[in-house]
């Protein structure tokens, strides 16, 4: 059998990478478990010096003396895996990267090539004290699991049922054994290690209960009922699940800047095959026929990639919207997508069959007259009347002017 170390799939962020990594001292890469961080940078970065701070008995020999084990052994680079279990060593690579720039620029440079590499599945960077040592010092990537491009998925149910951890895609691993294992493994050393939440078979509900909701708003009252949890304690899960790149959260649309903050979020997955485990899916035939999995599935499938293509450019801010008008003839528009000089509107259908009644909720609002429309779905890419229909493997044509 094939094995992952066999087969090493390039990801597109790497062009990003190699940009950023000839500009800073240390370069952050931050994403869920097993998104492919300690490959791509062991493949990228082979001359430095390896340490996973997950293993107890590496913490105990960088903890005797941060200090003395970076200054005395590593100045010319190492790579901390899982960054966020040794905190303590904030303060020193701040203090080296500080000293090292110093000394390039007296020589008159200005580049100044990454010596330190630090990774994490927890976004340490809510930590307000190692977020203030990264500003300046550090390039901030986020490496999420495979897009569409890079694995070559074209069956939209395949793609939905089986996500894009890549061990999914290089060594033969399937859904049905490797999510269960996974969200065990997230459960023991993210949710109970990191955050010291101990209820872990309620948690696992929680985790079930944001599955069912996904592509909707987060129902605070319904899950703080069902549960028999406080909304402070859920706001507090929430918040381990998106700093744990396992969720994220999309806005409504509006013209003005303060607006979009003051409004509910519609709640998404990273990774579709996780939801689809969570809910129960048993394949990617098993979605096609549910018309429950189908369309949230669908929709998930694309907000996830545009936010895969967001932060494989290094951008940050939201690349998406929806469109929301509430009460009596209330209706939606399932994206809308605001660049320099346009607006887009696009509904999300998961069907192979084009239908120009899809493009009626987005001549309703006066404010998406002159937005450019269309309609992400399973067929076949093409002008019709009213704007265009885009393949869903063809999401990039959605960023040309």
């Amino acid at each position: 059998m094939t094995t992952s170390k066999e087969i090493y799939i390039t990801r597109e962020i790497e062009a990003f990478i190699k940009i950023q990594s000839q500009h800073y001292p240390i370069l952050s890469i931050m994403g869920p478990r097993q998104s492919g961080k300690t490959e791509m940078i062991k493949k990228y970065f082979p001359e430095l010096p390896y340490f996973d701070l997950e293993q107890k008995e590496t913490r105990k020999k960088v903890l005797e003396n941060p200090d003395q084990f970076v200054r005395e052994n590593y100045m010319d680079g190492v790579i901390f895996d899982e960054f966020h279990y040794v905190p303590e060593l904030t303060e020193i690579l701040k203090t080296v990267s500080d000293e090292i720039r110093h000394e390039v620029r007296k020589q008159g440079i200005t580049a100044i090539p990454t010596r330190f590499v630090l990774t994490g599945s927890h976004n340490y960077l809510f930590d307000s004290k190692i977020r203030e040592t990264m500003v300046g010092r550090a390039a901030l990537i986020k490496l999420l699991p495979f897009s569409l491009q890079e694995s070559g998925c074209k069956d939209p149910f395949e793609a939905m049922y089986k996500g894009g951890y890549p061990v999914l895609h290089v060594n033969g691993q399937v859904p049905e054994n490797f999510f269960p294992a996974y969200i065990e493994n997230y459960l023991d050393r993210e949710v109970k290690t990191v955050h010291g939440i101990e209820d872990l078979r309620t948690f696992r509900k929680f985790m079930q209960m944001c599955a069912y909701l996904t592509g909707n708003f987060f129902d605070y009252e319904t899950v703080c009922r069902t549960l028999d949890l406080k909304k402070k304690t859920v706001e507090k899960w929430l918040t381990i699940l998106y700093s744990s790149y396992i969720i994220f959260f999309a806005g409504p649309y509006h013209k003005s800047a303060i607006a979009k903050f003051a409004n509910k979020d519609k709640l998404y997955f990273y990774d579709t095959g996780l939801c689809a485990d969570l809910m129960g899916a048993q394949s990617a035939e098993h979605i096609r026929i549910n018309s429950d999995f189908k369309g949230k599935f669908f929709e998930n499938l694309i907000f996830s990639e545009l936010w895969k293509k967001n932060f494989i450019k290094g951008r940050y801010l939201d690349p998406a919207y929806f469109w929301n008008v509430k009460g009596e003839g209330g209706y939606e528009v399932d994206m809308i997508i605001e660049g320099m000089t346009n607006l887009k509107a696009i509904e999300i259908k998961a069907s192979d069959k084009f239908d120009p009644r899809w493009f009626a909720n987005m001549s309703k609002a006066k404010q998406l007259q002159e937005a450019q429309k269309f309609v992400v779905y399973t067929g076949p890419t093409m002008d019709v009347e009213g704007g265009r229909a885009i393949n869903f493997c063809d999401l990039h044509l959605l960023f040309l002017d």
